[in-house]
């Protein structure tokens, strides 16, 4: 999509909990980056209460100056969820009972086998000649309505709900109404170890926001996106321009790319175990049941994974996994070594093909000058042989973040382990 054919746009979260700081306002930001993903620029962003009257100055004003207006937020099924009673009064249109949103919300308790509440039916109210926009998660469908030249998208406030019916609904939607020589593709890359603004600097003008491909990043539990979006006025160019920038991002990110579909480095690892017939467990000390949790999160890890020890204390490190007291003593329960001999012992008890460990000292107090608040050491064992490694994070980050970074970072290092990537000869 060239410059001149993205559209401006607008966004009004509703809810009284926003404005009081309840809950922050996950969707403007989340709407924001996906748009400007596709060309869009947003202008403006603003918060309004549970007001009828409010959110129908609002959305009158916001349609004025832009193309697009998104509206979040108050589509619930209680008489303080007036969002479509707002809207309905800036378009000028009468509240009427879609048939449609009706019978996707009876879907939806159906499919729940429950019994649905009358005071559902409030949801299945719209202004007159709205589109109806279907909620693939929850009971509040979405719809679109025409507002002076703007086009008004109303979309439910639980992020989940919101992001779902954006991928499967929205952004379609926006695609297809876009001019035919606005073709875009879209490729995803996930890399785990590198912060968002070294990926910055590294990138350079390639994350200018007039280049073509265009690059968009988010960072969420240690784990960094870049979208790579390309335009242009047929398959063959659009298609030429993407490779040649996912080429450059691979030659250039390798070492900390882990995958190209999805964000979760668990399933990642899962599903590389799974193929090759392999088991995996672990040994977990500061992340205490972190790791087991994000690999038990995946489904069908059952297939590949049995057995997870949260070692907490160094007495139990010896008891449970085999680590020496020797050990301990000479280089304490926060070291390479100690890692190393947590996912040794937790292979060999096991029999798993891969075991990983992870101890460290996430805060906020048990720091020492030798070994601070953030240190973190990881161990793997793949096949007998052990690759340990030590990470410094910075203790402004919070024990709650170092410990999900620490999570992140042991499960990549069990992919490397399983794509040969880890130089086993090479670790202390």
């Amino acid at each position: 999509m060239g410059a001149g054919m993205a559209k401006s746009i607008a966004i009004c979260a509703v809810g009284d909990e926003l404005l009081a700081g309840a809950h922050p306002d996950l969707n403007s930001p989340f709407l924001a980056r996906a748009l400007l993903e596709m060309g869009h620029e947003v202008r403006q962003v603003i918060v309004v209460g549970d007001d009828e009257a409010l959110i129908a100055e609002s959305v009158e004003r916001l349609a004025r100056s832009a193309q697009l207006v998104f509206v979040t937020g108050g589509l619930g099924p209680t008489l303080d969820d007036v969002t479509r009673h707002g809207v309905a009064r800036a378009v000028g249109s009468e509240l009427v009972t879609s048939p449609e949103a009706l019978a996707q919300i009876e879907a939806w308790y159906a499919r729940s086998r429950r019994e649905m509440p009358s005071s559902n039916l409030r949801q299945a109210l719209v202004p007159k000649g709205a589109k109806v926009l279907f909620n693939p998660t929850g009971t509040a469908p979405g719809f679109e309505v025409a507002c002076e030249t703007s086009r008004v998208l109303v979309l439910p406030g639980p992020p989940a709900e919101l992001q779902a019916i954006w991928s499967e609904v929205v952004e379609p939607l926006l695609i297809a109404s876009a001019p035919v020589e606005c073709l875009r593709l879209v490729r995803s890359f996930h890399l785990q170890g590198l912060s968002e603004s070294v990926f910055a600097d590294q990138c350079g003008d390639w994350m200018g926001r007039d280049e073509n491909p265009l690059l968009g990043v988010t960072v969420a539990r240690g784990v960094l996106t870049v979208r790579c979006v390309a335009r242009g006025q047929n398959e063959d160019q659009v298609q030429a321009l993407l490779d040649g920038r996912a080429d450059q991002l691979r030659e250039r990110f390798d070492q900390w790319i882990f995958s190209q579909d999805t964000s979760d480095p668990a399933e990642v690892l899962v599903r590389l175990l799974e193929q090759r017939g392999e088991t995996i467990s672990c040994a977990e000390s500061c992340t205490g049941g972190l790791l087991s949790a994000a690999l038990t999160g995946v489904p069908g890890a059952s297939a590949v994974f049995s057995v997870a020890h949260t070692v907490y204390s160094a007495k139990a490190k010896q008891e449970v996994l085999g680590v020496s007291e020797q050990l301990l003593r000479d280089h304490g329960a926060v070291s390479e070594q100690v890692a190393g001999a947590m996912a040794l012992g937790a292979a060999e008890r096991t029999g798993a093909n891969l075991a990983l460990s992870i101890s460290g000292i996430a805060g906020p107090e048990g720091g020492t000058p030798e070994r601070p608040v953030g240190l973190v050491t990881f161990g793997v064992c793949y096949r007998g042989r052990v690759w340990t490694e030590k990470r410094n994070w910075a203790p402004l980050a919070g024990r709650a973040q170092i410990r999900v970074w620490a999570t992140s970072h042991a499960l990549v290092r069990g992919v490397r382990a399983l794509e040969g990537r880890l130089d086993f000869d090479q670790s202390a």
